[in-house]
């Protein structure tokens, strides 16, 4: 097994959980996608079987698909939501959806969707991706992230980039919500971007600054860690065709014990939490809807320690790593055995 991905950031270990990772050099960004002129090369030179790629990020995901069906070898895809932007990237997205993704979709063998939702938008996209589309929401690794003590009854925490490209996360309405609370409170923003002055400003504005912190990019065992100490979580987002249906944070905070807020832009996940007894579905934007579900959990230690129960629970059912893993090779193994069968053709002709 290999990884091959852009190196981002820079200068990062060649070697993930004993896998090797070749990390490539890239000259431009186009929103989230870093373009990577050698990757084509790679992609040819390297003997594999199966190639697994990822959308939104087209650069890397079309390439994939094409030199696989190329070479005669095979593609999964994971499709986990929309390309979107704002600008030039908004012009590019639009471009990019109405022409270059159904040929991609088109040519991969296989297309795993996080979502019922996203399979019904692909299959209204093209009625043809039927026989190709599986639904494997996504994994967690339950080992890595597992109940801790909690705070103190009133830590929350906040996790997501801070880039103009993320601005759905809904920050801006957290911070607006929290101006609107009495009740005491302490806030960890976790994740950094150009957009952390803009929201520093902000927290200044509200005169919030000595209840949040931005702690800036964390190691892995140091979010593991900020989930364990946290007692709620919050995901204001606003747009769930960004989202895709489980935004992988909320399902980490989940399964470290930790009750929820999502807004409806969060996706399934908020349903999922909200049915599940898991935590608080809020409508998006609504700052005084997410302030009243802040309160309502900050004050009441029983209501949170059920949710902190029920939040692993779901987790543990439906997101395991081991059962997604399971569901994933047999997609490998599937498009690795037809695609020996196309050049076993090939050669017979």
């Amino acid at each position: 097994m290999l990884v091959v991905c852009a190196d981002e950031p820079r200068g990062a270990p060649d070697v993930g959980d004993g896998v090797p990772i070749r990390r490539l050099g890239w000259v431009a960004k186009i929103a989230n996608t870093n373009i990577t002129p050698r990757l084509p090369l790679v992609l040819f030179s390297e003997p594999w079987d199966v190639v697994h790629t990822h959308l939104p990020t087209p650069w890397s995901a079309d390439w994939s698909v094409l030199i696989a069906r190329l070479l005669r070898r095979g593609s999964v895809l994971s499709f986990y939501n929309d390309i979107v932007g704002e600008g030039f990237a908004g012009r590019v997205a639009r471009l990019y959806r109405s022409t270059v993704l159904r040929l991609t979709l088109g040519l991969a063998d296989r297309i795993i969707v996080v979502s019922d939702y996203w399979r019904d938008e692909l299959l209204a996209l093209d009625p043809g991706l039927g026989g190709k589309l599986a639904v494997i929401p996504t994994g967690v690794d339950l080992h890595r992230f597992t109940p801790g003590p909690g705070g103190d009854g009133r830590q929350l925490l906040f996790v997501g980039l801070l880039d103009r490209f993320h601005r759905y996360k809904g920050l801006a309405v957290l911070f607006d919500a929290l101006s609107m609370i009495r009740d005491p409170f302490e806030l960890t923003v976790v994740g950094d971007g150009e957009l952390r002055p803009e929201y520093e400003a902000q927290v200044a504005h509200l005169g919030l600054r000595a209840h949040v912190r931005f702690v800036g990019r964390v190691e892995d065992d140091e979010l593991s860690a900020l989930y364990a100490r946290s007692d709620i979580y919050i995901l204001p987002s606003d747009f769930a065709r960004q989202e895709g249906g489980f935004t992988l944070t909320a399902l980490e905070a989940m399964a470290s014990g930790v009750a929820v807020i999502l807004a409806d832009g969060a996706g399934q996940v908020a349903r999922d939490a909200e049915s599940n007894g898991a935590g608080l579905r809020v409508p998006s934007g609504d700052a005084a809807a997410l302030a009243e579900a802040l309160e309502r959990l900050l004050r009441n230690d029983e209501e949170r320690r059920q949710m902190r129960v029920a939040a692993r629970q779901l987790v543990v059912a439906r997101h395991s790593w081991d059962q997604i893993a399971r569901d994933r090779r047999a997609i490998y193994l599937e498009v690795a055995e037809a695609a020996r069968q196309r050049r076993a053709r090939l050669r017979r002709h």
